[in-house]
């Protein structure tokens, strides 16, 4: 009779390499498709922070009357922009924007001809969001306050929180511009600077302008 042989279990090496390659071939072929997969989701979650910090400021000028840059208690029922209000509002949380990450033309979110954003700039030009439409302390002070009594009360918070992009960089908010005192009226937007962390879309556009994010900025109008 003959002797049966029975197999042990487990791999053979020949077995194992096939197995690993096999393996290595579904990962290469996933790999590129699941980055764009979550790019394509962090780009859809900066698309809705941004949306909801435009529509807080919409919410915040319905009920004030304003544009959420005053810093000046003694004229915060004054809508023309003053000496004091600022160019512009940034998420404390994130890294906010310096020149070498400015791509505009005229460096329109860091030079001095534009909406001042740039981190370690002045913070008599800069300010963070929060501080208008969550905490009502403008220039982190309660003494500068949007008024909180009458018609034009300011009724937040508007928001729950202002997170960091997606990618770790502040969102930014070209409010300046949206001084109703200017000649030719200026459109203003909420901008996250997208996977590249360059601002491409110039911050200084008139409001009859049709505006479309540049490069893979992402961005929501708020006028």
């Amino acid at each position: 009779m003959s002797e049966l042989k029975v197999r042990n279990g487990g791999f053979t090496l020949i077995e194992l390499v096939v197995v690993l390659a096999v393996t290595g071939v579904l990962v290469a072929a996933l790999a590129p498709r699941a980055f764009v997969y979550f790019q394509d989701a962090k780009k859809t979650q900066a698309q809705n922070d941004v949306n909801l910090i435009a529509n807080a400021i919409g919410q915040f000028g319905k009920d004030t009357a304003l544009v959420p840059y005053k810093n000046n208690n003694s004229s915060a029922k004054v809508a023309a922009k003053q000496s004091g209000d600022y160019d512009c509002l940034y998420s404390s949380s994130g890294a906010t924007v310096t020149t070498t990450l400015d791509s505009t033309g005229s460096l329109s979110w860091t030079s001095s001809g534009g909406v001042q954003c740039q981190s370690g700039q002045s913070v008599s030009l800069r300010d963070t969001i929060e501080n208008h439409l969550i905490t009502n302390t403008p220039g982190g002070s309660s003494g500068n306050a949007y008024v909180i009594t009458g018609r034009n009360a300011w009724r937040g918070p508007y928001l729950p929180s202002v997170p960091a992009d997606p990618w770790g960089n502040s969102y930014l908010v070209n409010i300046g511009k949206g001084d109703p005192a200017l000649a030719t009226k200026k459109a203003v937007w909420v901008i996250s600077a997208g996977p590249n962390g360059r601002f491409e879309t110039s911050a200084d556009a008139n409001a009859s302008t049709v505006v479309t994010a540049a490069g893979d900025d992402v961005i929501a109008r708020v006028q």
